[in-house]
């Protein structure tokens, strides 16, 4: 089960964009401190829009409007993503009774034509929009696990964000794979990087274990 921003989508151009809809200019200053700062204690740069906006009072209607443009920009390309190396070349060998799904919060309209642009179109399974993480993980993990009748060992969620991508299915048993950006050192997964490359060999060992 792999996550989408930040785990198969990789790069800040999105969150700018919708920080830009929400602070303005400011966004760019604000956003290039987080980074520098190893994320300064937030989960991603999401949450930080979400703080920051919080802190400002800004309108929800403005959010709202401000993150549906930033995701219409990463669906027609405007702001830039890419995949992690190797990513889809693993995802080709891997074994037929191995299923990848992708499960995202943002909504699935928009997110093949991206996927094709990633390398990544008809490499996975199923596509899990407007999930609710981490709230809605549970009744995911439900279905995928009661589908193919498989025991929660069988599972491993990969992702970059602890509590939202991991920490459920970690409670019920599933592997995890976290992608440490700033190395936190937050939870427990069975394994950690950096990056999603750095995992990638991991990935494959736990399939073929």
């Amino acid at each position: 089960m792999l996550d989408f921003d930040g785990t198969v989508a990789v790069g800040d151009e999105p969150v700018l964009a919708y920080f830009r809809g929400v602070a303005g200019p400011e966004a760019d200053d604000v956003l290039a401190r987080w980074v520098v700062t190893g994320g300064a204690g937030y989960r991603d740069g999401y949450g930080l829009v979400a703080d920051w906006a919080a802190a400002h009072e800004v309108a929800e209607e403005v959010r709202s409007a401000a993150y549906a443009a930033s995701r219409a920009a990463l669906h027609d390309g405007t702001a830039a993503v890419r995949a992690p190396e190797g990513l889809a070349d693993l995802l080709r060998r891997r074994p037929d009774d191995v299923r990848c799904v992708l499960v995202t919060n943002a909504p699935v309209q928009g997110i093949e034509p991206v996927l094709a642009r990633l390398g990544l179109d008809g490499l996975l399974d199923e596509v899990v929009g407007d999930a609710r993480k981490p709230d809605g993980m549970p009744a995911v993990l439900e279905r995928l696990l009661g589908e193919a009748a498989l025991p929660a060992d069988a599972l491993l969620s990969v992702g970059d964000v602890w509590r939202n991508d991991l920490e459920p299915a970690a409670a019920i048993g599933a592997a995890t794979a976290f992608i440490d950006r700033f190395g936190a050192d937050e939870g427990a997964p069975t394994f950690r990087g950096r990056t999603l490359e750095e995992l990638l060999p991991d990935l494959e060992r736990w399939w073929t274990a």
